[in-house]
């Protein structure tokens, strides 16, 4: 005598294997399509964020681009006030040119160095060279020369020394010591 399952067990078991089928179904396919979606989203927005940072990279790499060629621009313009890097012996006439023109009597000039501007491995862009010079003259000659030198945007007067001769009778022959910095351009 063979039984076979009632209507109940049958019910039963088809029940059981429908959760049986429906938790597998969970289990192995709707929670990983699940996670694999939320990981799709995450990495799209992670996406969205890193496009955002590019974009904004390339705004700053456009707009240090035209910061830099304003400042090439206004380097060059600097750069044309400045003369040239010459020789010694060609600096020793402008300076004696320029005491003699404002009156003042020249009697020594002695280059006491030459430093480059630093810019790390590349060749320096300016030379600074320093140049004492000891003249004779009048307090307003001094003057004058101060003025002219102010005007001159390569030179500059670093140190300055003045003593007057009071045994001479003479206003004019007063002991000046001069210290030149002149900024070059290096060619």
């Amino acid at each position: 005598m063979k039984q076979g399952l009632s209507k109940r067990e049958k019910i039963l078991l088809l029940s059981v294997g429908l959760v049986a089928l429906v938790y597998l179904a969970i289990q192995f396919a709707i929670l990983p399509l699940i996670t694999r979606y939320t990981d799709d989203l995450r990495e799209r927005d992670s996406l969205v964020i890193e496009e955002r940072m590019v974009r904004n990279d390339i705004n700053n790499i456009n707009n240090i681009r035209a910061t830099n060629a304003d400042a090439i621009e206004q380097f060059e313009l600097i750069k044309k006030e400045y003369p040239l890097l010459v020789p010694n012996e060609e600096i020793d006439p402008v300076l004696t040119n320029l005491s003699i023109t404002n009156g003042l009597r020249p009697s020594r000039l002695q280059f006491t160095g030459s430093e480059s501007a630093p810019q790390g491995a590349q060749e320096p862009l300016f030379t600074i060279v320093t140049v004492s010079m000891n003249v004779t003259g009048s307090y307003r000659s001094l003057l004058s020369l101060l003025d002219e030198v102010d005007k001159m945007q390569y030179i500059r007067i670093t140190n300055l020394g003045y003593a007057t001769n009071r045994q001479s009778d003479a206003p004019d022959d007063s002991s000046i010591t001069l210290t030149f910095e002149l900024t070059y351009v290096n060619p």
